[in-house]
């Protein structure tokens, strides 16, 4: 038999990583496109656990832990709760293979334009899952890839939300295009306010970069850019709270 290559090996490592924390783990165990490998749990956990609805983990490999054990494996300053969950990252799939997952008719995605701060990025995975949008796309160049902290501030939503990874943003906002999608960039000088907009069944949100918001390249490819209206005395929002903010008005107008 061969032997797998010392790459082969270190891409796979590469790829497996620990989700933590008690909603963010049960999300990751509910989605049938998330590999496991190893659930960690305390006994006091693994006695909520088996009460969730439609959780299959039977043969699942298991070990039950003392909360200081679980310390010494992933991390003594991770707020685990007393169970974590190895897995491989969600395998990335076309931008035609997640739009064909879409509704055809109703979907809200979002794209995030070279976010790299897991923090922002969580939070607005959480967002998208509290407001009902049906997927998330990011770009593979200076953006923040799948790990543990991503999922634990999304509070299960990165194994909720559907999301995959681009690596040639116009091809990807062409191909949305033609889908029939309009393209909003959130732009802070934009003239048009979000809350004034009648989106259309078909909507692209694009979100900016943490430090630079949307690169000019991004904003040309928009068919429309629109801002949230804040009080001149702030220069800007995080882009984790504007993501909050615009998702509201998104779902708001979806329900019209």
């Amino acid at each position: 038999m061969k032997k797998r290559s010392k790459k082969t090996q270190k891409r796979q490592q590469n790829h497996i990583f620990w989700i933590y924390g008690y909603h963010a783990t049960v999300a990751a165990l509910k989605n049938p496109n998330r590999r496991k490998i190893k659930l960690l749990l305390t006994i006091d956990t693994q006695k909520k656990i088996v009460q969730e609805k439609d959780l299959n983990i039977g043969e699942l490999k298991q070990e039950i832990l003392t909360r200081a054990e679980i310390d010494n494996l992933v991390g003594k300053n991770l707020n685990h709760q007393g169970i974590c969950l190895s897995v491989e990252k969600i395998q990335k799939k076309s931008i035609r293979e997640f739009l064909d997952e879409q509704d055809k008719d109703n979907s809200i995605i979002v794209l995030l334009d070279q976010l790299e701060d897991s923090q922002n990025v969580g939070a607005i995975f959480r967002s998208a899952l509290a407001f009902n949008i049906n997927g998330i796309i990011l770009t593979e160049n200076k953006s923040v890839n799948e790990n543990g902290f991503i999922a634990k501030t999304a509070s299960g939503g990165l194994d909720m939300v559907p999301f995959t990874y681009i690596s040639n943003l116009a091809s990807a906002i062409k191909t949305l295009k033609d889908s029939g999608y309009w393209v909003y960039g959130l732009e802070g000088k934009a003239e048009k306010e979000i809350r004034k907009i009648n989106f259309p069944n078909k909507t692209v949100l694009v979100l900016g970069s943490e430090s630079d918001g949307m690169r000019k390249i991004t904003t040309n490819l928009c068919d429309e850019l629109i801002k949230i209206k804040t009080n001149d005395q702030l220069e800007s929002l995080n882009v984790s709270n504007s993501a909050a903010i615009a998702f509201f008005h998104l779902d708001l107008n979806s329900r019209k």
